[in-house]
């Protein structure tokens, strides 16, 4: 159930609140982990809300005119994604102790429960600091902050995952060579590492630009990218070289994934390269699209189905000399 939330969280929190048509991620300018769990009640309490939103670079650019209606609308939007968040929390903390106190789980599960929501607590964190990077000048979120927040966000999916593999009784029933089984979780790290650069282009609104695929500019290697001015300012601000390093991972793991059933002989690590090519052809649809809302929305939830895939084919695999884990680790 945690896992289906956490799912769920990305492409609401990401797609649909910091892109056309709502634009409602910076409606909320305060946050209050307990108290805001309240929303407005009466007129009075919604201007006063509104008045701190006419306080945001967003109002001034984009928003001036906006109605109190229409005001009520984005905000509610942001409430809700903040409220499932708090709800994802709630869901996963509160049966720790009822849990913890019957014996169904042991310490080292309890620690491990307890570092998770840690984490989660931080992707909360890091949430908020990435929602204030746009109150303050420009009425967009940092770029870098996003794609912090999204880190955190698989880290606690990729936790949470692996441990249901491991509790759900999945074994490492493969043995394969370390170097095998560290080339196939580099391919899987390279596959976060995409799915980073996808939270920069997101957040530089860099797929609104060279819709074209394979070429950019009528290219393969636009003639931008070796702008001197461009190495100067830093090259992860500029929309040409973040969507074009966005490209070169995807073929990278594309070509890494076509390899692996043949060097690994196992059944997951086909599952992995059926998910990369369909992630990589939501990316090239979303593209050629100028990111319709619908298939950016899939593409990102597709990249955490991909990473599932990964988890799952690493979960499978033995390396040669080390012991078979069994599953049920750490529950009675």
């Amino acid at each position: 159930m945690v896992r289906g939330m956490l799912l769920h969280d990305p492409p609401y929190g990401g797609d649909w609140r910091h892109n056309p048509p709502t634009h409602s991620g910076l409606s909320i300018t305060e946050w209050q982990p307990i108290v805001g769990v309240v929303p407005p009640i009466g007129d009075e309490a919604w201007l006063r809300e509104k008045e701190k939103y006419a306080q945001t670079p967003e109002y001034r650019h984009r928003a001036a005119d906006i109605s109190l209606d229409d005001f009520k609308r984005i905000y509610i939007i942001e409430y809700i994604h903040r409220l499932f968040g708090r709800a994802l929390g709630a869901v996963f903390c509160l049966p720790i102790p009822y849990f913890a106190i019957t014996k169904r789980i042991n310490r080292a599960m309890v620690a491990k429960l307890l570092m998770v929501a840690l984490l989660g607590g931080m992707q909360g964190a890091m949430g908020w600091f990435m929602v204030k990077s746009g109150l303050v000048d420009t009425p967009r979120v940092s770029h870098y902050r996003l794609a912090g927040h999204l880190f955190l966000t698989i880290l606690l999916f990729s936790i949470l995952w692996h441990s249901f593999l491991r509790c759900a009784g999945v074994r490492s029933t493969t043995t394969t060579t370390n170097a095998r089984f560290f080339t196939a979780a580099a391919v899987v790290g390279l596959t976060v590492l995409q799915m980073v650069l996808g939270a920069l282009v997101a957040g530089l609104d860099a797929g609104l630009t060279y819709n074209t695929f394979p070429l950019m500019d009528g290219a393969i290697i636009p003639q931008s990218l070796f702008s001197a001015k461009l190495w100067h300012g830093g090259f992860l601000h500029d929309v040409t070289t973040v969507q074009f390093l966005h490209r070169l991972v995807a073929v990278l793991i594309v070509v890494c994934a076509a390899l692996l059933p043949f060097w690994l002989k196992t059944r997951g690590a086909w599952l992995f390269l059926a998910c990369v090519v369909l992630q990589f052809l939501l990316g090239v649809a979303t593209l050629v699209s100028v990111v319709h809302i619908f298939l950016a929305a899939m593409h990102q939830v597709f990249g955490f189905v991909t990473l599932a895939a990964g988890v799952h084919m690493l979960c499978r695999l033995r390396r040669e000399g080390s012991t078979c884990i069994s599953g049920h680790a750490g529950i009675s």
